[in-house]
């Protein structure tokens, strides 16, 4: 195999009824989890899986997301996930991904990027002191322009409030970057915005067991809906994210 070839990866999940909503597709939250376990599986086989990171004092720690969902896959479905790293700067390295149906079309595509935090100090490392892959060989991104500058609702927003739990968590003792997308998709099945097709969001801080977490949004004049989650003891910004909602009709 050419190392050319070793940049990208691909892997066959089935849709199975946890990872579906009430309609029986499955959840942006369900896509996320494949890119991710994916994403996994090429960084282990690269040499950055998670275990050598470990013996490093290293975590990857997701930074930043997006996905555009072109349709939800449905309960029995078999999707192939295609992803690859793209580039690395400062302390971030992104990867991005196709998932496709058993005919071949594209359902969904995304991008993220990742930290390697150090566990010792709670900070992230440089990319380039752990991370190293020829840039290249690295093939380009899913999408063609950067993703948006993120900004929190403004005016009248709807909230409510969340309390982390011990379900909620990982193993780096905060919560799990998934739980964010469940926690909105829960904040915002009640608003009447309607499905999603496609979301960015960005983590900024970590959130821990019993920790209070306020959710708010508004939607724009656009029709898209900015979210904003805050830690209720302090203030302080945990998450943003940009929901973009399917046309009507």
């Amino acid at each position: 195999m050419q190392d050319s070839e070793k940049m990208v990866f691909e892997q066959h999940k089935k849709v199975h009824l946890f990872h579906t909503d009430a309609a029986g597709r499955a959840t942006i939250s369900a896509l996320c989890r494949f890119a991710q376990e994916s994403a996994g599986g090429h960084a282990a086989e690269l040499g950055f899986g998670m275990e050598w990171l470990a013996k490093q004092g290293i975590a990857w720690v997701l930074r930043e997301q997006a996905v555009r969902v072109l349709r939800y896959p449905l309960l029995g479905e078999v999707v192939r996930i295609v992803t690859w790293p793209t580039r690395t700067e400062r302390i971030l390295c992104h990867r991005d991904y196709t998932i496709c149906d058993e005919g071949g079309a594209v359902v969904a595509r995304g991008t993220s990027a990742w930290l390697g935090l150090d566990l010792a100090t709670r900070r992230p490392r440089k990319a380039d002191s752990f991370f190293h892959l020829p840039a290249h060989l690295m093939p380009g991104s899913v999408f063609d322009q950067p993703l948006p500058v993120l900004s929190p609702p403004q005016g009248a927003c709807q909230s409510d409030v969340r309390t982390v739990r011990a379900s909620d968590m990982d193993a780096l003792g905060h919560m799990n970057n998934l739980r964010y997308l469940d926690w909105t998709a829960d904040h915002l099945a009640g608003s009447g915005t309607g499905p999603w097709c496609g979301v960015v969001i960005r983590y900024v801080r970590e959130v821990r067991d019993k920790d209070g977490v306020e959710i708010r949004h508004a939607v724009t004049d656009q029709g898209e809906v900015l979210l904003q989650m805050l830690r209720r003891d302090d203030g302080k910004e945990v998450c943003l994210a940009r929901i973009e909602l399917e046309p009507v009709g």
